[in-house]
Protein backbone atom coordinates (compact mmCIF):
# COMPACT_ATOMS: atom_id res chain seq x y z
CA UNK A 1 0.00 0.00 0.00
CA UNK A 2 1.46 3.36 -0.87
CA UNK A 3 2.21 5.56 1.53
CA UNK A 4 -0.28 8.75 2.14
CA UNK A 5 0.85 11.91 4.22
CA UNK A 6 -1.62 12.67 6.12
CA UNK A 7 -3.02 16.38 7.52
CA UNK A 8 -2.10 16.87 11.21
CA UNK A 9 -3.48 19.80 13.84
CA UNK A 10 -2.53 20.66 17.65
CA UNK A 11 -5.57 22.06 19.50
CA UNK A 12 -5.08 25.52 20.75
CA UNK A 13 -6.00 24.79 23.84
CA UNK A 14 -2.89 24.46 26.47
CA UNK A 15 -2.93 21.14 28.60
CA UNK A 16 -2.12 23.35 31.58
CA UNK A 17 -1.07 21.90 34.99
CA UNK A 18 -2.90 22.29 38.57
CA UNK A 19 -1.24 25.42 40.45
CA UNK A 20 -2.59 27.11 43.98
CA UNK A 21 -1.99 30.47 45.52
CA UNK A 22 0.61 30.87 48.54
CA UNK A 23 -0.36 29.76 51.91
CA UNK A 24 2.38 30.23 53.68
CA UNK A 25 1.54 33.84 53.45
CA UNK A 26 -1.08 32.79 56.18
CA UNK A 27 1.88 32.50 58.69
CA UNK A 28 3.36 35.57 58.46
CA UNK A 29 3.68 39.07 59.44
CA UNK A 30 5.04 42.20 57.95
CA UNK A 31 6.09 44.22 61.19
CA UNK A 32 9.21 45.27 59.72
CA UNK A 33 10.68 47.12 56.87
CA UNK A 34 13.43 45.85 54.71
CA UNK A 35 12.66 48.36 51.86
CA UNK A 36 16.06 49.65 51.09
CA UNK A 37 18.59 47.66 52.99
CA UNK A 38 19.60 43.93 53.13
CA UNK A 39 19.46 43.85 57.04
CA UNK A 40 17.64 44.49 59.80
CA UNK A 41 18.54 44.47 63.29
CA UNK A 42 16.03 43.51 66.01
CA UNK A 43 16.39 44.61 69.46
CA UNK A 44 15.10 41.98 72.16
CA UNK A 45 15.12 43.62 76.05
CA UNK A 46 15.62 40.58 78.49
CA UNK A 47 14.26 41.07 82.37
CA UNK A 48 15.81 40.80 85.51
CA UNK A 49 15.09 38.49 88.68
CA UNK A 50 12.96 39.33 91.75
CA UNK A 51 14.45 40.23 94.94
CA UNK A 52 12.63 40.32 98.45
CA UNK A 53 12.53 44.07 99.59
CA UNK A 54 15.27 44.71 102.66
CA UNK A 55 13.23 46.62 104.97
CA UNK A 56 16.12 46.86 107.23
CA UNK A 57 18.53 47.61 104.53
CA UNK A 58 20.70 51.35 104.91
CA UNK A 59 20.89 51.42 101.14
CA UNK A 60 19.43 49.42 98.06
CA UNK A 61 16.30 48.12 99.52
CA UNK A 62 15.62 46.58 96.60
CA UNK A 63 18.41 44.74 95.64
CA UNK A 64 21.54 45.27 93.70
CA UNK A 65 20.51 47.06 90.61
CA UNK A 66 21.87 45.37 87.27
CA UNK A 67 22.50 47.14 83.94
CA UNK A 68 19.35 46.01 81.57
CA UNK A 69 21.03 45.07 78.57
CA UNK A 70 19.70 43.83 75.39
CA UNK A 71 19.67 41.17 72.24
CA UNK A 72 20.43 41.86 68.54
CA UNK A 73 19.35 39.42 66.01
CA UNK A 74 20.34 40.16 62.47
CA UNK A 75 17.83 39.32 59.78
CA UNK A 76 20.15 39.52 56.34
CA UNK A 77 18.37 38.29 53.60
CA UNK A 78 20.20 35.70 51.17
CA UNK A 79 17.87 34.68 48.94
CA UNK A 80 18.73 36.19 45.50
CA UNK A 81 16.91 33.85 42.96
CA UNK A 82 16.09 34.06 38.91
CA UNK A 83 14.60 32.59 35.97
CA UNK A 84 15.01 33.35 32.01
CA UNK A 85 13.54 31.90 29.19
CA UNK A 86 13.12 32.11 25.40
CA UNK A 87 10.29 32.12 23.30
CA UNK A 88 10.95 32.19 19.50
CA UNK A 89 8.75 34.31 16.90
CA UNK A 90 8.53 31.63 14.56
CA UNK A 91 7.87 28.53 17.48
CA UNK A 92 4.99 31.36 18.37
CA UNK A 93 3.63 31.29 15.22
CA UNK A 94 4.37 27.54 13.94
CA UNK A 95 2.34 26.38 17.27
CA UNK A 96 -0.85 28.14 16.72
CA UNK A 97 0.29 31.23 18.96
CA UNK A 98 -0.17 29.22 21.99
CA UNK A 99 3.59 30.06 23.11
CA UNK A 100 2.36 32.89 25.13
CA UNK A 101 5.21 35.21 26.52
CA UNK A 102 2.26 36.56 28.88
CA UNK A 103 0.54 33.25 29.79
CA UNK A 104 4.06 31.61 30.28
CA UNK A 105 5.29 33.92 32.39
CA UNK A 106 2.14 33.08 34.81
CA UNK A 107 2.34 29.91 34.47
CA UNK A 108 6.15 30.25 35.86
CA UNK A 109 5.34 32.40 39.12
CA UNK A 110 2.12 30.02 40.02
CA UNK A 111 3.62 26.75 39.22
CA UNK A 112 7.54 27.46 40.30
CA UNK A 113 7.79 30.82 42.19
CA UNK A 114 5.25 30.45 45.05
CA UNK A 115 5.66 27.01 45.71
CA UNK A 116 9.38 27.66 46.33
CA UNK A 117 8.48 30.66 49.01
CA UNK A 118 6.37 28.68 50.21
CA UNK A 119 8.87 25.37 50.68
CA UNK A 120 11.43 27.73 51.94
CA UNK A 121 8.98 29.62 54.40
CA UNK A 122 8.13 26.35 56.08
CA UNK A 123 11.62 24.45 56.09
CA UNK A 124 12.19 27.61 57.93
CA UNK A 125 9.38 27.06 60.84
CA UNK A 126 10.75 23.40 61.33
CA UNK A 127 13.91 24.67 61.51
CA UNK A 128 12.95 27.14 64.43
CA UNK A 129 10.62 24.42 65.71
CA UNK A 130 13.85 21.88 66.09
CA UNK A 131 15.70 24.90 67.68
CA UNK A 132 13.49 25.25 70.64
CA UNK A 133 12.56 21.28 70.77
CA UNK A 134 9.23 21.80 69.96
CA UNK A 135 9.08 18.81 67.90
CA UNK A 136 7.17 15.39 68.18
CA UNK A 137 7.46 12.05 66.32
CA UNK A 138 4.83 10.68 67.61
CA UNK A 139 3.58 8.16 64.54
CA UNK A 140 0.21 9.57 63.79
CA UNK A 141 -3.48 7.44 63.32
CA UNK A 142 -7.22 8.36 62.92
CA UNK A 143 -7.48 7.71 66.67
CA UNK A 144 -4.99 10.22 68.16
CA UNK A 145 -4.60 12.68 65.48
CA UNK A 146 -6.58 15.47 67.39
CA UNK A 147 -4.92 14.57 70.61
CA UNK A 148 -1.47 15.44 69.20
CA UNK A 149 -3.00 18.50 67.56
CA UNK A 150 -4.45 19.64 71.04
CA UNK A 151 -0.76 18.89 72.73
CA UNK A 152 0.49 21.12 70.39
CA UNK A 153 -2.42 23.36 71.32
CA UNK A 154 -1.32 22.98 75.12
CA UNK A 155 2.71 23.63 74.44
CA UNK A 156 2.11 27.22 72.52
CA UNK A 157 -0.56 27.88 75.22
CA UNK A 158 2.12 26.98 77.80
CA UNK A 159 4.39 29.72 76.12
CA UNK A 160 2.21 32.77 76.57
CA UNK A 161 1.36 32.23 72.76
CA UNK A 162 -1.76 33.81 71.86
CA UNK A 163 -4.83 31.68 71.32
CA UNK A 164 -6.45 33.80 68.85
CA UNK A 165 -5.16 33.45 65.16
CA UNK A 166 -2.74 30.82 65.45
CA UNK A 167 -2.44 28.32 62.08
CA UNK A 168 -1.86 24.71 61.60
CA UNK A 169 -0.56 24.00 58.15
CA UNK A 170 -0.76 20.30 57.46
CA UNK A 171 -0.31 17.32 55.45
CA UNK A 172 -3.37 15.70 53.23
CA UNK A 173 -2.72 12.51 55.27
CA UNK A 174 -2.72 14.33 58.38
CA UNK A 175 -5.83 15.99 57.62
CA UNK A 176 -7.45 12.33 56.14
CA UNK A 177 -6.72 10.76 59.45
CA UNK A 178 -8.04 14.41 61.82
CA UNK A 179 -11.19 14.21 60.08
CA UNK A 180 -11.82 10.72 60.82
CA UNK A 181 -10.97 11.29 64.33
CA UNK A 182 -14.50 11.17 65.96
CA UNK A 183 -13.02 14.23 68.47
CA UNK A 184 -12.29 16.28 65.70
CA UNK A 185 -15.75 16.10 64.27
CA UNK A 186 -17.56 16.81 67.44
CA UNK A 187 -15.27 20.01 68.08
CA UNK A 188 -14.20 21.17 64.33
CA UNK A 189 -15.91 24.25 63.02
CA UNK A 190 -15.86 24.94 59.18
CA UNK A 191 -16.77 27.88 57.20
CA UNK A 192 -17.10 28.16 53.21
CA UNK A 193 -15.16 31.33 52.95
CA UNK A 194 -12.65 29.67 55.24
CA UNK A 195 -12.34 27.14 52.12
CA UNK A 196 -10.43 28.85 49.71
CA UNK A 197 -6.92 28.34 50.59
CA UNK A 198 -7.38 24.64 52.18
CA UNK A 199 -8.37 25.55 55.41
CA UNK A 200 -10.63 22.81 56.59
CA UNK A 201 -11.82 23.94 60.08
CA UNK A 202 -10.99 25.66 63.31
CA UNK A 203 -10.23 24.97 66.68
CA UNK A 204 -10.15 27.62 69.30
CA UNK A 205 -9.20 30.01 66.86
CA UNK A 206 -6.70 27.76 65.14
CA UNK A 207 -7.50 27.66 61.61
CA UNK A 208 -6.48 23.93 60.21
CA UNK A 209 -5.13 25.07 56.62
CA UNK A 210 -4.20 21.23 54.07
CA UNK A 211 -0.96 21.88 52.68
CA UNK A 212 0.82 19.55 49.42
CA UNK A 213 3.41 17.25 50.78
CA UNK A 214 5.59 18.83 48.24
CA UNK A 215 5.90 22.05 50.24
CA UNK A 216 6.19 20.51 53.46
CA UNK A 217 9.33 19.16 55.07
CA UNK A 218 9.89 15.28 54.51
CA UNK A 219 7.71 13.63 57.31
CA UNK A 220 5.59 16.84 57.84
CA UNK A 221 2.48 15.83 59.53
CA UNK A 222 1.72 19.41 60.75
CA UNK A 223 3.20 22.46 61.66
CA UNK A 224 1.59 24.88 64.32
CA UNK A 225 2.31 28.43 64.31
CA UNK A 226 1.56 32.06 64.94
CA UNK A 227 1.82 35.01 62.21
CA UNK A 228 3.08 36.86 65.11
CA UNK A 229 6.52 34.48 65.31
CA UNK A 230 8.22 34.95 61.87
CA UNK A 231 8.50 37.65 58.98
CA UNK A 232 9.34 36.74 55.33
CA UNK A 233 10.29 39.89 53.23
CA UNK A 234 9.63 39.67 49.57
CA UNK A 235 12.18 42.45 48.94
CA UNK A 236 12.14 42.40 45.10
CA UNK A 237 9.75 40.81 42.27
CA UNK A 238 10.68 41.87 39.19
CA UNK A 239 9.36 40.26 36.20
CA UNK A 240 10.44 41.48 32.76
CA UNK A 241 9.19 40.49 28.61
CA UNK A 242 11.50 41.86 26.12
CA UNK A 243 10.12 41.92 22.84
CA UNK A 244 13.13 41.22 19.98
CA UNK A 245 16.16 41.89 22.26
CA UNK A 246 19.10 41.53 20.40
CA UNK A 247 19.95 38.25 19.18
CA UNK A 248 16.61 37.03 19.48
CA UNK A 249 14.06 36.86 17.24
CA UNK A 250 11.27 36.74 19.59
CA UNK A 251 10.87 37.25 23.92
CA UNK A 252 12.86 37.29 26.12
CA UNK A 253 11.27 36.69 29.99
CA UNK A 254 13.19 37.18 32.72
CA UNK A 255 12.49 37.53 36.89
CA UNK A 256 14.60 37.62 39.87
CA UNK A 257 13.02 37.31 43.52
CA UNK A 258 14.74 38.70 46.62
CA UNK A 259 13.36 37.41 49.92
CA UNK A 260 13.75 35.33 53.24
CA UNK A 261 11.87 33.90 56.48
CA UNK A 262 13.16 34.77 59.39
CA UNK A 263 11.59 33.45 62.51
CA UNK A 264 12.02 35.82 65.68
CA UNK A 265 14.15 34.61 68.37
CA UNK A 266 12.16 35.91 71.14
CA UNK A 267 8.84 34.35 69.50
CA UNK A 268 10.64 31.16 68.33
CA UNK A 269 7.89 29.19 70.98
CA UNK A 270 4.99 29.87 69.11
CA UNK A 271 6.02 27.17 66.11
CA UNK A 272 5.85 23.53 66.91
CA UNK A 273 6.83 20.77 63.97
CA UNK A 274 5.29 17.37 64.28
CA UNK A 275 6.89 14.48 62.20
CA UNK A 276 4.96 11.77 62.63
CA UNK A 277 3.76 11.09 59.16
CA UNK A 278 4.81 8.18 57.39
CA UNK A 279 5.35 8.34 53.30
CA UNK A 280 7.00 10.77 50.84
CA UNK A 281 6.55 14.17 49.94
CA UNK A 282 5.22 14.66 46.27
CA UNK A 283 8.03 15.65 43.88
CA UNK A 284 6.07 17.45 40.75
CA UNK A 285 8.43 18.39 37.72
CA UNK A 286 7.79 18.65 33.78
CA UNK A 287 10.05 15.92 31.25
CA UNK A 288 10.60 17.94 27.94
CA UNK A 289 11.83 16.41 24.46
CA UNK A 290 14.88 18.28 23.41
CA UNK A 291 17.49 16.76 21.03
CA UNK A 292 16.89 13.80 19.42
CA UNK A 293 16.79 10.85 21.82
CA UNK A 294 16.83 12.99 24.93
CA UNK A 295 14.77 14.37 27.49
CA UNK A 296 14.98 17.46 30.01
CA UNK A 297 13.68 16.97 33.85
CA UNK A 298 12.66 20.65 35.58
CA UNK A 299 11.35 20.12 39.15
CA UNK A 300 8.69 22.66 39.74
CA UNK A 301 8.23 21.72 43.23
CA UNK A 302 10.12 21.43 45.05
CA UNK A 303 12.87 23.16 43.34
CA UNK A 304 15.94 22.03 45.33
CA UNK A 305 17.04 19.39 47.30
CA UNK A 306 15.61 19.45 50.83
CA UNK A 307 19.07 19.13 52.51
CA UNK A 308 22.89 19.54 50.80
CA UNK A 309 23.48 16.19 51.32
CA UNK A 310 20.70 14.39 49.24
CA UNK A 311 20.76 13.54 45.86
CA UNK A 312 17.96 12.81 43.35
CA UNK A 313 17.74 9.86 41.09
CA UNK A 314 15.80 8.77 38.26
CA UNK A 315 14.84 5.04 36.39
CA UNK A 316 12.60 4.89 33.21
CA UNK A 317 10.60 2.37 31.55
CA UNK A 318 8.24 1.65 28.98
CA UNK A 319 5.11 1.41 31.16
CA UNK A 320 4.49 2.65 34.71
CA UNK A 321 4.58 -0.73 36.41
CA UNK A 322 8.25 -1.23 35.22
CA UNK A 323 10.04 0.98 37.16
CA UNK A 324 12.11 0.92 39.58
CA UNK A 325 10.36 0.47 43.31
CA UNK A 326 11.10 2.82 46.25
CA UNK A 327 9.50 2.89 49.79
CA UNK A 328 10.14 5.22 52.31
CA UNK A 329 12.71 4.29 55.26
CA UNK A 330 14.08 1.67 53.01
CA UNK A 331 17.38 2.60 51.66
CA UNK A 332 17.76 2.23 47.57
CA UNK A 333 20.13 0.70 45.99
CA UNK A 334 22.24 3.39 43.58
CA UNK A 335 23.39 1.14 41.31
CA UNK A 336 19.86 0.37 39.96
CA UNK A 337 19.17 4.15 39.12
CA UNK A 338 20.54 7.16 37.31
CA UNK A 339 21.67 10.34 38.93
CA UNK A 340 19.78 13.08 38.43
CA UNK A 341 23.10 15.73 38.58
CA UNK A 342 20.57 19.39 38.38
CA UNK A 343 17.24 20.39 37.98
CA UNK A 344 16.91 21.08 34.18
CA UNK A 345 19.83 18.56 33.37
CA UNK A 346 19.04 16.25 30.07
CA UNK A 347 18.56 12.61 30.28
CA UNK A 348 19.08 9.86 27.33
CA UNK A 349 15.97 7.24 27.94
CA UNK A 350 16.54 3.65 26.57
CA UNK A 351 14.22 3.39 23.17
CA UNK A 352 10.56 3.07 23.93
CA UNK A 353 10.47 4.47 27.55
CA UNK A 354 7.26 6.23 28.38
CA UNK A 355 7.79 6.79 31.96
CA UNK A 356 9.88 8.30 34.45
CA UNK A 357 10.05 8.05 38.42
CA UNK A 358 12.28 10.64 39.80
CA UNK A 359 12.77 10.19 44.01
CA UNK A 360 15.26 12.69 46.39
CA UNK A 361 17.19 9.85 48.95
CA UNK A 362 19.01 11.19 52.09
CA UNK A 363 22.91 10.64 52.85
CA UNK A 364 21.81 6.85 53.80
CA UNK A 365 20.10 6.16 50.04
CA UNK A 366 16.50 6.33 51.84
CA UNK A 367 13.88 7.98 49.94
CA UNK A 368 12.13 11.23 51.35
CA UNK A 369 10.32 12.24 48.02
CA UNK A 370 8.87 10.38 44.93
CA UNK A 371 6.92 11.53 41.54
CA UNK A 372 5.90 10.02 38.67
CA UNK A 373 6.01 11.41 35.39
CA UNK A 374 5.48 10.91 31.33
CA UNK A 375 7.80 10.86 29.42
CA UNK A 376 8.68 13.38 26.54
CA UNK A 377 11.83 12.53 24.21
CA UNK A 378 13.02 14.68 21.26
Amino acid sequence: MPSVNLAQKFSKQVDERFHRESQAMLALNNDFEFTGVDTVKVFSIPVVAMNDYDRNASANRYGSAANLTRNVQTLQVTRDRAFTFVIDRADKLQSQMVMDAGRALSRQISEVCIPEFDAYVFSKLKAAAEGTGSTSTTAVTNANAYGELLKAQEQLGNNNVPDKDRVCFCSYGFANLLKQDSAFVKYGDVSQEMLVRGVIGEVDGCKIVKVPSSRLPSGTAFLLTHPCAATAPRQLEDYKTHDNPPGVSGWLVEGRLIYDCFVLDSKSAAVYWHGGMSGMRTMNYVTTGTSSGKSTVTLINPTEKEASGNKWYYDTAATKSALETAAADTAITPANWKELTANGAEITPSSGDQWIRLIEVDSANKPLAMGDAKLHIG
